[in-house]
């Protein structure tokens, strides 16, 4: 599975930021290597014998004034150790028991450690003598659960979220540029105008593709308008001499076995411009309306015996009632035309006088499905894709018939610049099927028109 580089930025910075943090804390560990329970009796510990200390060395008036102080300053209380004293220790905490063991070492194997309370009053309840006299030194329990809490936890927590926030943010700012840039090659491989890209970024580097894209755009976009106005010119010139031409032929004391030919050749010709014509137009911009596909293609059948004057092609329509589509309709009767054009030029077999064409139609998510299956010759699997190629014709693969090679050229150009697909593929009982996927054009005209009216270039084109 391909992961896309937002993501791969994304796991790359998570995983350098994981390890930064283990390596924080190993280090923090290493340099700390005292349990927590040995540091706790070393404070008790330190507290006990200064407050001993404290008491044996003040005097006797200032005594009262000491305990308060240390009451009110540490959170600490000396109270008077009584044999009558109702103890009531809080059994849930296991590490009691390891603090009891670190500070009778350092106090007297008699410490009593209590944590719970002593005449109801809650607490860390530790043993100390003074001349003697036992007491209690009495401490809050935030000071066990400052040692034994989840502080640490809490700030690593903090760091990584924090981390993990702030890689996501730079993933973004860095894969952001790439994402518009891709989705604005993506609008130019379909034919639309072009999202002007920003040039005014931080990243320099990023500037000048996006410069540098801006610019090809435009240029395309002049490109693609002096072909169009060359071939327009083209088909002018050509068409008028052929219409000249046709006519003094017809005009002509010739007989019928002379003219057939010529004018055969000349409509030859003329339907040769008029693909080249089509060709040209199929990468400009497509309107957008709803178009009834059944009763589109149950007209065909008329339109070709009108066409023919004969009998030579069969076709079968299925669609279903209702069928709708988003988009142009001539550009759907040029796709779908085509296809038949193709599949009868090349859909017979030898000997055979009727090509027998099938179209079907249905609704495939946010658009439709077409396709136009022929009973001919088929054409090679590693000759499928060459037949998409402008001016690529397999004439010995499929019969041996004349054409100009633009009919599935102009189709897959149409497609695409819809955002579908034409696949073709021989089919297991002999002939080719041709499938056509025309996404709905509503949902991404919207966008075209505010890329257009976004960049003044592609109007000046």
């Amino acid at each position: 599975m391909r992961i896309s580089l937002f993501w791969r930025t994304f796991m790359l910075l998570v995983g350098l930021v994981m390890a930064s943090l283990a390596l924080l804390l190993g280090v923090m560990r290493w340099l700390d290597r005292a349990p927590a329970e040995q540091r706790l009796a070393w404070e008790i510990a330190s507290v006990a014998n200064l407050t001993r200390s404290a008491l044996i060395s003040s005097q006797p008036e200032r005594r009262l004034m000491l305990l308060r102080e240390l009451a009110r300053d540490e959170g600490v209380r000396v109270l008077p150790l009584e044999s009558s004293d109702r103890i009531e220790a809080d059994l849930r905490s296991d590490r009691v028991h390891d603090l009891r063991g670190y500070l009778q070492n350092l106090l007297g194997s008699e410490t009593i450690v209590v944590l719970g309370s002593v005449n109801d009053i809650d607490g860390l309840w530790v043993s100390f003598d003074i001349e003697g006299d036992g007491y209690w030194l009495l401490m809050q329990r935030k000071r066990l659960e400052r040692h034994f809490g989840s502080g640490l936890s809490v700030v690593l927590g903090l760091s990584a979220g924090l981390s993990l926030l702030g890689a996501l943010i730079l993933s973004r700012l860095v894969n952001q540029p790439l994402s518009r840039l891709a989705s604005a090659f993506g609008a130019l491989s379909r034919g639309e105008p072009a999202p002007r890209l920003r040039e005014e970024l931080v990243v320099s580097e990023i500037a000048e593709v996006n410069r540098r894209f801006n610019q090809m755009a435009n240029d395309l976009s002049a490109l693609e308008a002096d072909r169009s106005i060359a071939l327009a010119g083209i088909s002018h010139d050509i068409r008028s001499p052929l219409a000249r031409l046709r006519m003094e032929i017809e005009l002509a004391p010739l007989d019928e076995s002379q003219r057939t030919p010529m004018v055969e050749d000349i409509e030859r010709i003329d339907r040769i411009v008029g693909q080249f014509v089509e060709f040209a137009r199929a990468g400009q911009p497509p309107r957008c309306e709803s178009v009834d596909v059944a009763d589109l293609l149950d007209q065909l059948p008329a339109t070709y015996r009108q066409q023919s004057g004969e009998p030579a092609v069969e076709l079968e329509i299925a669609s279903p009632d209702n069928l709708r589509w988003q988009g142009d309709p001539v550009d759907l009767q040029r796709a779908v035309g085509n296809l038949i054009d193709n599949a009868i030029r090349y859909g017979r077999r030898p000997g055979q006088t009727v090509a027998k064409v099938t179209v079907s139609a249905r609704r495939v998510g946010s658009g439709i499905e077409l396709s136009v299956a022929d009973e001919g010759l088929g054409v090679p699997e590693d000759s499928l894709t060459e037949l998409l190629r402008p001016f690529n014709r397999l004439d010995r693969a499929r019969g041996g018939n004349e054409g100009s090679g633009l009919g599935l050229a102009i189709v897959d150009r149409l497609a695409r610049r819809y955002g579908g697909r034409l696949e073709l593929r021989n089919r297991p009982a002999g002939g080719l099927a041709a499938t056509l996927q025309l996404p709905d054009q509503h949902r991404r005209s919207a966008r075209a028109d505010t890329a257009v009216n976004a960049d003044p270039s592609s109007r000046s084109s």
